[in-house]
């Protein structure tokens, strides 16, 4: 009989906060429902400010937020796992490396893949949280509006995919669409785990 790895101690707390941060929405969307959100109309490029539409969006930017640190935690504990830090060189060495690993997610699935033998691409729901990632550059950069490089690329489509649609080239995030992102995350964190300690033991 196999024995169930425990996961890291930082999975624990990353589904954790996953779990809080999507509460806490669910809690102050009740306490909101009975009044109407704030609405301010603006002439520039901003556009408007909705208050139940920037809730939501500040739901689902976290929950990614949370799969990114997490991410980067666990690279920066395989980097320690598997390389001898008492060496100073060596130290060094696998600081420049964790911090080339924690740039861009482009930079972080090459990191995984060449220092830790894990293909983050592979693992479960990574083209799902790869659309999520997109909604996620639409509000840290565009205040829920397409930049305009995501306007002549494939993100849309990309977004559509989870459930996340658009109009007027704002983004268009449902409970139902924070429920996925939720499950989203959920999902890929274990797996990364899963991999991650699969790849320590056998350093």
């Amino acid at each position: 009989m196999m024995l169930r790895k425990v996961p890291r101690a930082v999975t624990e707390a990353a589904q954790q906060y996953l779990h809080a941060t999507y509460l806490d929405y669910e809690r102050s969307a009740r306490a909101a429902a009975h009044r109407l959100g704030r609405v301010l109309t603006s002439n520039t490029a901003l556009g408007a400010y909705d208050s139940e539409s920037a809730s939501k969006q500040g739901c689902f930017l976290r929950m990614i937020s949370v799969v990114e640190a997490y991410v980067d935690i666990v690279s920066a504990a395989l980097f320690r796992e598997t390389a001898p830090t008492t060496d100073d060189l060596v130290r060094r060495l696998v600081e420049q490396a964790e911090l080339r690993a924690s740039t861009t997610w482009s930079e972080r699935k090459d990191a995984f893949e060449r220092y830790h033998q894990i293909k983050l691409g592979q693992l479960a729901r990574w083209s799902e949280l790869d659309a999520g990632i997109e909604v996620r550059n639409t509000i840290a950069h565009g205040l829920g509006q397409l930049t305009h490089k995501q306007r002549s690329g494939s993100a849309a489509r990309k977004m559509s995919s989870i459930g996340v649609g658009l109009s007027d080239s704002r983004i268009l995030i449902t409970d139902a669409g924070l429920q996925r992102c939720r499950d989203i995350c959920l999902d890929f964190i274990r797996s990364l785990d899963e991999a991650s300690q699969a790849t320590a033991a056998g350093s």
